[in-house]
Order: structure tokens, then sequence, then C-alpha cells
């Protein structure tokens, strides 16, 4: 590493480090809020009528707790540092957060806020299993199995090293898929809302729902419970079908969910199962890998900008490149200062489902300024969308649309003078 890229890197630093108590802060208090609401809710409010659906006999004491928040706050902290990796990413153009629905789709958001989620129920699995080999148990899960009788503030009661693995897997997973901003949310909140409860010691769910062939592939409260219990069967986070694949799902599962010791799971059959796994593969994948890519022919050639004088021509950056650039070659208000601007910058054909878009580029404003990573789409209309978006990710859009014959005459003219 050269003394340029080491100053780079610490200015980075320096810019970054002030966000950290912000990302702490959303964390701690996502933690807060979710743990806390599930245990006033369960553990508080409604614990009398829920008193037949109490797991175990015994409540854990005041003591526990305050471990749990005090190990709970620790962990906080190193999530909040995985902020810097997706910084540096997002930096390093290897990471997409975007904030404008439209450049995906809403099926795009839908199927990868659903793999996210599906995607970490397979990751927590082997990582769990992997705490639980004799050494990593040892030094990287004990603080979260000294709660024998759970409580929703166990969810995040881990030691640096648990915590570090699983602060791990959104920046991993960011590095795999772009995502909305909103669908991270809506991640978070879901996994520390499943989290609290499948600590919270209280079968909330239908009993039923632990033999039904569908509903079974949900991991239910009295899963988790038992882990808490036996410590080496039911590893699985969101669903039971690792467990049930790998046969580390407890024998007793069915018996102590349902309460009928002779329960069976129903199931729908191999080719049932095959066929729904297809099908759910199938709809994921139609809406995350498009099946047509944008063309560079497709916006290649002269585009007014959005202030409707400028005119600009879109092209590939050199002889040699792939990658398309636009430049001003004629300004309708006689605007000179601007000729031979270049506004767009290193963009390249993206697949994205039912949208022909370019990505991996930087977009200036015509009136001049710093340029800013961008996005260009070709709507259905014909106009081109450019997109130019701040390190908050909130965009700016212009609309470009063809000159007209008459301005196209001019802008040609403008372009052979020179």
């Amino acid at each position: 590493m050269d003394a340029g890229m080491i100053d780079q890197f610490l200015a980075w630093i320096v810019e970054t480090a002030p966000k950290y108590p912000f990302w702490f802060t959303f964390d701690f208090s996502r933690y807060l809020i979710g743990a806390g609401s599930v245990y006033l809710l369960v553990n508080v409010l409604l614990s009398r009528a829920l008193k037949n659906r109490k797991i175990k006999k015994k409540k854990a004491g005041f003591r526990q707790m305050a471990r749990e928040f005090k190990s709970s706050i620790v962990a906080a902290a190193v999530f909040s540092a995985s902020g810097f990796f997706i910084d540096l990413g997002i930096r390093a153009d290897v990471i997409t957060i975007y904030g404008d629905m439209a450049l995906y789709g809403t099926g795009y958001f839908i199927a990868s806020l659903i793999f996210m989620i599906v995607a970490q129920d397979a990751y927590f699995y082997w990582t769990h299993r992997l705490l639980h080999l004799p050494r990593m148990m040892k030094r990287g899960h004990t603080e979260h199995h000294k709660s024998i009788i759970p409580t929703p503030w166990t969810a995040y009661s881990f030691n640096v090293i648990e915590a570090g693995v699983h602060a791990a897997f959104v920046p991993l997973f960011l590095l795999i898929l772009p995502m909305h901003g909103l669908a991270i949310f809506l991640f978070l909140t879901h996994m520390i809302i499943r989290n609290a409860v499948g600590h919270s010691g209280y079968e909330i769910f239908p009993r039923s729902w632990a033999v039904h062939p569908i509903l079974g592939q949900i991991t239910m409260v009295t899963h988790h419970d038992m882990h808490h219990t036996s410590g080496n069967s039911n590893f699985g986070l969101y669903f039971t079908w690792w467990d049930r694949m790998m046969g580390t799902e407890h024998s007793q599962y069915l018996a102590k969910a349902t309460g009928n010791p002779g329960a069976v799971r129903k199931t729908v059959g191999l080719r049932a199962t095959a066929a729904t796994i297809a099908a759910c593969v199938g709809l994921m994948a139609t809406a995350i890998a498009s099946p047509v890519k944008a063309q560079d022919d497709d916006i290649s050639g002269l585009w007014v900008a959005g202030n409707g004088a400028t005119v600009v021509e879109v092209a590939n950056c050199s002889e040699k490149s792939r990658r398309l650039c636009g430049t001003v070659i004629y300004n309708d208000a006689g605007a000179d200062a601007e000729m031979g601007m270049t506004v767009l910058k290193g963009f390249k054909a993206a697949n994205v489902q039912g949208m022909k878009r370019w990505e991996s580029g930087k977009v200036a404003h015509v009136g001049g300024g710093k340029a800013k990573k961008g996005k260009l789409v070709l709507l259905d209309s014909g106009a081109l969308k450019v997109s130019a978006c701040g390190k908050s990710n909130r965009c700016k859009n212009e609309t470009w649309v063809r000159p007209t014959p008459a301005l196209a005459q001019k802008a040609g003219a403008a372009l052979g003078g020179r």
C-alpha cells in the first residue's frame, strides 16, 4: 500500500468516523424498541392470558435480564461497526443501496427482501453450528447460552466474537445484490422482532403449525427454546428446513410444540416439495436476474438535458472503451462555457428485470459542480432518466429527451464546426 492509498484511507476514516454514533443509536434503538415491545406485550401484558403457553415453568430473574441487556450493548456496538464496511463498499462501487424504487422495480424489491431473509437463515444455521464446536463454543457462544430460560432481551446477548459473526452477514449480502434502503430496514426490523419473539419463552404460534406441511417450515418459539435447553439441536433461525435436512431437529420438538406425544409432521411429498422449491427459485430468479440486457445503442446519440437547451452526445468514452460518456456539444442558450463538458462518465449496461439500465458511472450537473454517482434508465416513453445520487443515496433526477429535428440540425452543425 503506497503513501497515497494510506492518506486516502486515513481521510476516509476521518470522514466516516462521525457517522458511527448514528449507526450505534440506530442499532441499539432497534434492539431496545424491538425486544422491549415484545417483552412488554408478551411477557408482561399478556403473561396471564398466555400462562398455559409458558414453555418453561421458571421465569428469568432481573439479574439475568440485566446481564443480557449489558451484553446486548456490546453486540450493538459491534453491529454498528459493519457500517464502516458498507460505507467503504459503496465508495468502492461494490455495494449498491438505492433509494428510487423505479430503478429496479417493485418485483425486485420484494424478491430481494425475501431472498435476504432466506439467505440469513442459511448463514445463521451454518455459523451457529460452527459456534457450537467445542473451541468456538467456549470463546464465542457461551454468553448467549448462559440464558437457559431465554427472554426477549436474550435476542442480542452476544459477546464480541459472536456479534462479529452475525454482523458480517449484511455487508457480505450487499456484495451480492443491490438493495433498496427500505428493504434493508424491513429486513432488520423483521430480524429483531422474530429474534425477540423466538426468545420470549411463550409459544404464541398456533400449535397446529408445527405439523402443518407449509407452516411447519417456520420455526416456532418452542423450536429455539429447546435449543437453549439441549444446545445440540434446533440450530435454525426462521425456518426448520435446514434442521430437518441435516438431521439436527430435536426428536421431541413436535411433541413439545403440539402437546401431543404422537405428533407427526404431515408432508406434501417429494415431487410437490421439489415443485414448490423450483417455483420459488424461478420467481425470485425472474425478479432478480433480467433476461434482457440493455444495449448501448439504445441510448447512443443526441439527448436534450433537463434544462431543455443543452444537447448532449452519448457515445463510447473512447475508441477502445466499452463504457458510455455524455459530452455537451451544443447549448441553445449560448452558454459557450459548457461546450465540451463531460456530464456522463463511465456507464455500463446492467441486467435488471424489465428495465434498460446503465450504472457504475458518474453524473455532473450541466452548470458545473462535483460529479456524483449516477444511474441511467431508458423509460418506456423513450425518455432517459438521469439520476445523480449523493453519499446519503438521495438521488436528484432529470428526464432527457431526444432533440427535435431542428435542434438536432443545430447541434450537428455545431459539432461539425468543432
